[in-house]
């Protein structure tokens, strides 16, 4: 089967064909780690929805998340086609794989640009630990998408570091990062932890006061867009801001959920130094 009609079987979107496009490529790769690992992960979350231990809603999300790093490898296979006994793609992302494991330990910060100075302060805190930290402002590349790069750093980084505040509450992206970081955390053992700059979030009004801002957000878009169509213009981009900040919407009372349940470092303030020693710490278990 050639690398385009194995992308298209992931395209497609449903079990059987995200399923028969695992199986492609393990014939293609049969010792390729990534692949062996996103296929244990895919067969879990069979068992899961067979045994009716998880919510639709998160196995969506959960069987979308993987299809999504199954497309990224797929589209690193060569262009030919294959036979099952086929192995000259495993080379590339064996020997990839081997190199980011002889790293040392790698963060990745998650946190909202307005938010950028006390995201610089736990960068040089971790790294004057030792610690590798990724953040997009030096990582991400001109012209880089932003879901690729927030999917890969997740995929790629030990820990998902998330400096949580109002405005990271409140930003799509970081709740896209969010999201699938909790994901990881479930079904590929990331680890996930959460330092707090502003703990609005606590408040049992947040989430309401939240989506009022959101909605905000949502009619303008939706006003901005009858005006373009009214003028015979495109609004792909508007589109893909609205669908973010709806994907918020949905997902937000979850984070918020998820966020009350776990113990998360108080870092604001006078609490800074004696909150990010624990969170080195915890990094390095």
């Amino acid at each position: 089967m050639t690398k385009a009609e194995i992308i298209d079987l992931l395209l497609e979107g449903d079990a059987a064909s995200i399923g028969q496009a695992i199986k492609e490529m393990r014939a293609i790769s049969p010792n390729d780690n990534i692949i062996l690992n996103l296929a244990g992960q895919w067969n879990r979350l069979q068992k899961d929805i067979a045994a009716r231990v998880i919510s639709n809603e998160y196995a969506n999300l959960t069987q979308n998340q993987i299809m999504n790093s199954l497309l990224e490898v797929a589209k690193k296979l060569p262009d030919s086609s294959f036979s099952n006994s086929g192995g000259s793609s495993s080379g590339s992302s064996s020997s990839n794989l081997s190199a980011s494991s002889s790293k040392a330990l790698t963060v990745f910060l998650s946190y909202n640009h307005k938010d950028t100075a006390d995201a610089t302060k736990v960068k040089d805190f971790l790294r004057s630990k030792g610690i590798n930290v990724t953040i997009d402002s030096e990582a991400m590349k001109s012209g880089e998408d932003i879901a690729e790069f927030i999917n890969k750093c997740i995929r790629e980084s030990d820990v998902t570091l998330s400096l949580v505040s109002t405005n990271s509450l409140l930003s799509a992206w970081v709740g896209i990062e969010t999201m699938n970081t909790l994901v990881g955390e479930k079904i590929a053992g990331k680890k996930f932890i959460s330092v707090v700059i502003d703990g609005a979030f606590y408040d049992r009004g947040f989430v309401d006061t939240a989506f009022t801002e959101v909605e905000k957000r949502m009619a303008e878009l939706k006003e901005l867009m009858l005006a373009r169509l009214d003028k015979d213009r495109g609004i792909e981009d508007l589109q893909s801001e609205r669908t973010r900040n709806k994907n918020l919407l949905n997902d937000l009372p979850e984070i918020v959920a998820n966020l009350r349940a776990r113990l998360n470092v108080d870092i604001s303030g006078d609490n800074f130094e004696k909150g990010m020693e624990k969170v080195a710490r915890d990094i390095l278990e």
